[in-house]
């Protein structure tokens, strides 16, 4: 069970106003002057991008909101324009280049992540794909556990009505499932081993790292990792990493004493149906 929810909206986005739109579509929500409420959802729809945000907690505190969770609607950019409804949390592993922060994290929502791409799933739309993606970008300055919840990867889909109403249904829908949290390492950006553990075990994921990210990894960064996702263990796409990146990465995780799985152990161990 969550308790109340912050939906992050921006004028800025077509996809994010897509979102916003289809939520008030689906329930009765009430003016509270700043934003709108509906059950244990509070709706803002804000007019700067998300991923430059800064000190969101004390602008929503100003507003007299103090949310258990944040989800930021969003749109997602590719150069492939594959259309996809995904999700992720946010952080830069190294140089911010796009939002927030160099070398830090937000809190992550392991549970939350994992029910939001488990509901896509179980309602899919034709020609959209739905997968996690690997951590990437502003805003980091967060404590509350957060996510992204986006459409991609262009204008067509970012104002297609069916898109929005999928991830409007699936955030409406969360919940918080008592998930054992892991840390996933190699990849690449869409983490199709990582998504696939998500979707067919009871494991959730925290914070995940693809293959580029992984140079910037040293001890210190798999530990603020560790404890943003309150991870008890972690997955190594092994066959993706380079072998320096994979050494480097297992040392440290084991000076953590962070216990490493492989997928076959993981599936074996957290059954999606024992």
């Amino acid at each position: 069970m969550i308790g109340e929810i912050a939906v992050i909206a921006t004028s800025s986005d077509p996809a994010s106003l897509n979102i916003a739109r289809r939520l008030m579509e689906l329930g009765s929500w009430e003016d509270e002057g700043p934003f709108r409420r509906y059950m244990n959802f509070s709706l803002v729809i804000l007019g700067e991008k998300l991923i430059i945000l800064r000190n969101l907690e004390e602008r929503l505190k100003e507003m007299g909101l103090s949310p258990d969770l944040i989800v930021f609607a969003s749109r997602h950019q590719a150069k492939d324009a594959c259309p996809r409804l995904c999700g992720h949390f946010s952080g830069n592993s190294g140089e911010a280049l796009l939002g927030g922060s160099s070398r830090e994290l937000a809190v992550a929502a392991p549970g939350p992540l994992k029910s939001f791409i488990s509901n896509l799933a179980a309602a899919p739309i034709e020609d959209f794909l739905v997968t996690v993606e690997a951590t990437h970008h502003g805003p980091t300055d967060l404590s509350v556990p957060s996510f992204f919840a986006e459409i991609g990867s262009t204008e067509s889909e970012w104002s297609n009505p069916h898109a929005g109403n999928a991830v409007a249904r699936s955030i409406l829908n969360l919940d918080d499932p008592s998930s054992p949290a892991f840390l996933g390492f190699g990849g690449g950006h869409y983490l199709t081993r990582q998504n696939q553990l998500l979707l067919e075990t009871k494991i959730a994921f925290g914070h995940l790292f693809s293959n580029y990210m992984a140079p910037d990894l040293d001890l210190e960064m798999m530990e603020e990792a560790v404890a943003k996702s309150r991870a008890i263990g972690a997955y190594l796409d092994r066959k993706s990493l380079r072998s320096a990146d994979k050494r480097r990465i297992a040392g440290a995780l084991d000076e953590i004493g962070l216990e490493i799985l492989k997928e076959r152990e993981i599936r074996e161990r957290y059954p999606l149906h024992p």
